[in-house]
């Protein structure tokens, strides 16, 4: 008999997403609790672009939509989740966010009265120390969530390690992805098929492309991005997404008719970008201020390009080396120099898309990251 997992995130609100769920649903009898669809943009479009119940017919797992309260991501809690937990027993509650996240401690505190059997986990992503009151502020916190937490899944290494000296044990903690990628959509593409992409985006069809997915802000290294394409004789850099950036992109196009600004588009559209491409680039670079204190937590994005069969470069910020997993493919952040470098070594024909790809089938499917999960609850339920 498969054990009861409750899972709480408002990650599952995107369809792409519920792709993992279906994986992990082999392994429990799965209830997943996620946001009601609300009304708002996700880079530039209309959330209901990236949520909606097409999946229902095919789902092996229950899914049970609440509304929060709170619009930041960490500072919500769910309307009902009481009912839930009233409703049945589980084996496992497990809750996907920051450890001072306000819904983290509303799951713990419902579990700890009406699921006291059950063993507690949480799914972390924060790999950096916050600086002045804020690292003062969280640090108890911190040791409270260790302390009241049965296991933990860390979204990096980083995160692992801030764990476990917040008092987390090493035995009780897994690295591992939250999401994996779907290869059925996400592929190389034919020569035949990349030019007919390529078409759709208006893109050159003969040129070398290098690529970029994502947040358009200052901390992803979009200057230096620029900066290293600027260098580079014969290449065309197309962009996707939505942010601060825009204002200033859409003036540097005006200069550079190597640059090419593409709309925002749904998730399940991404795939046709990044089958465009020659190379993708994540040139991210770390922040430490009070305003914002950030590094790249995982780059999803850099699965999902390498799993197309596009050589996939990224910056030595936060977990981007571990995820990429070759040396080769990475430059220190803020050096558009080396990054141009890595550039040509992929024009004179470096082979890292192909062992990028044989990594990403090997290690970031959704089925693979779904037997990591289970393989580690199973084994702290038997412990």
């Amino acid at each position: 008999m498969r054990p009861g997992l409750l899972l709480i995130s408002h990650t599952y609100a995107a369809l792409e997403n519920r792709k993992k769920l279906q994986a992990l649903a082999a392994h429990f009898d799965l209830v997943c609790v996620t946001s009601t669809r609300e009304q708002h943009l996700v880079l530039g479009r209309p959330s209901s672009d990236y949520d909606n119940d097409s999946d229902a017919s095919t789902r092996n797992y229950q899914l049970i939509r609440l509304p929060r309260s709170g619009r930041s991501s960490t500072t919500f809690h769910y309307s009902g989740l009481a009912a839930v937990m009233r409703s049945r027993r589980f084996d496992v509650v497990l809750v996907e966010n920051e450890p001072w996240a306000r819904v983290c401690w509303q799951a713990r505190f419902w579990k700890s009265l009406l699921q006291s059997h059950a063993l507690f986990g949480e799914f972390t992503w924060e790999n950096v120390e916050r600086p002045s009151w804020k690292g003062l502020l969280l640090a108890p916190i911190y040791r409270a969530m260790t302390a009241t937490t049965d296991f933990i899944i860390a979204g990096n290494q980083a995160a692992s390690k801030l764990v476990q000296r917040r008092g987390a044990r090493e035995d009780k903690v897994l690295v591992a992805p939250q999401l994996g990628v779907d290869l059925d959509n996400h592929l190389p593409a034919s020569s035949a098929e990349r030019a007919a992409l390529r078409q759709d985006c208006g893109l050159p069809a003969d040129a070398f492309i290098i690529g970029y997915c994502g947040r358009m802000t200052e901390e992803k290294g979009l200057p230096e991005l620029l900066q290293a394409c600027e260098s580079l004789q014969n290449v065309h850099l197309a962009m996707v997404g939505s942010g601060s950036l825009d204002p200033w992109l859409k003036e540097q196009q005006q200069t550079r008719t190597w640059l090419h600004l593409l709309p925002s588009r749904p998730h399940f559209e991404i795939p046709a970008f990044l089958r465009c491409l020659d190379v993708f680039v994540l040139a991210s670079k770390p922040v430490h201020t009070m305003q914002l204190c950030w590094e790249e937590q995982f780059g999803h994005v850099l699965i999902e390009a390498m799993a197309c069969g596009v050589a996939t470069l990224g910056s030595d910020s936060g977990a981007i080396p571990e995820v990429i997993g070759h040396e080769e493919a990475v430059f220190p952040h803020g050096n558009a120099g080396a990054l141009a470098e890595r550039i040509r070594g992929v024009m004179n024909g470096s082979t890292i898309a192909q062992s990028q790809l044989e990594r990403t089938r090997r290690l970031y499917t959704n089925d693979a990251v779904a037997a990591q999960w289970a393989a580690f609850i199973q084994h702290q339920l038997a412990a």
